[in-house]
C-alpha cells in the first residue's frame, strides 16, 4: 500500500478519533435529556435494522456499514468537492460519542467500561472507512483536475491509477 495513502487514513483517523472524543466531551457536558436523545437515535435507524433480531440485525448492520456507507463515499467522491466524501465519516464517529456522553452521564464507571470495551471495534471500523477515505481522496482529486481541463485550454493528463501506483 502505498505510504501516502496510509499517512493520509492515519490523519482521517485521528481527525475521527478528536470528533468522537468532542461529542463525548459537549454531550456529557450538555446533560441532555435522556428520554428524548434515545426516542431522537430510534427514530434514525432504518425500517429493517428496527425490524430485526439476533443475527438478521447484525447482518443489517454489517450490510449498512460494510456496503451502504462506502458506497455512499464512493458516489460523493465523484462529485468535485474535496472531502466532501468525508461526511459519513462524521456522522458515523460522532454518534458513538453522543452515546458514550450518555453512558458516563448515566453511570460513569459502567460508561468508562463501555467506552473501553467498544475501543477494538470502533478502530477496526472507523480505520477501514479512514482508508477509503484516503484512497477517494484520490480520486475525487483526479475528478477535480478532469473537470477543472474541461474549462482550461493546456489541459493536464491524469489517471487515477497511474496517480495511485506513483505514490
Amino acid at each position: 500500500m502505498p505510504k501516502i495513502v496510509f499517512k493520509r487514513a492515519i490523519n482521517f483517523f485521528i481527525f475521527a478519533a478528536a470528533i468522537t472524543i468532542i461529542a463525548t466531551i459537549i454531550t456529557y457536558i450538555i446533560n441532555p435529556d435522556l428520554k428524548e436523545v434515545m426516542g431522537g437515535l430510534e427514530n434514525r435507524l432504518p425500517d429493517q435494522t428496527k425490524e430485526s433480531t439476533g443475527l438478521d440485525k447484525v447482518w443489517s448492520y454489517v450490510v449498512n456499514n460494510g456496503f451502504t456507507v462506502p458506497l455512499q463515499m464512493f458516489i460523493l467522491a465523484l462529485i468535485p468537492i474535496q472531502f466532501l466524501y468525508v461526511i459519513n465519516i462524521i456522522f458515523t464517529v460522532a454518534l458513538p460519542g453522543v452515546a458514550y456522553g450518555l453512558a458516563l452521564q448515566v453511570d460513569f464507571r459502567k460508561g468508562f467500561d463501555i467506552i473501553v470495551s467498544s475501543i477494538p471495534h470502533f478502530n477496526f471500523e472507523v480505520f477501514a472507512l479512514c482508508l477509503l477515505a484516503a484512497v477517494l481522496f484520490e480520486l475525487n482529486q483526479v475528478v477535480r483536475v478532469r473537470l477543472r481541463n474541461l474549462f482550461k485550454k493546456d489541459k493536464e493528463g491524469i489517471s487515477f491509477i497511474k496517480k495511485f501506483l506513483e505514490q
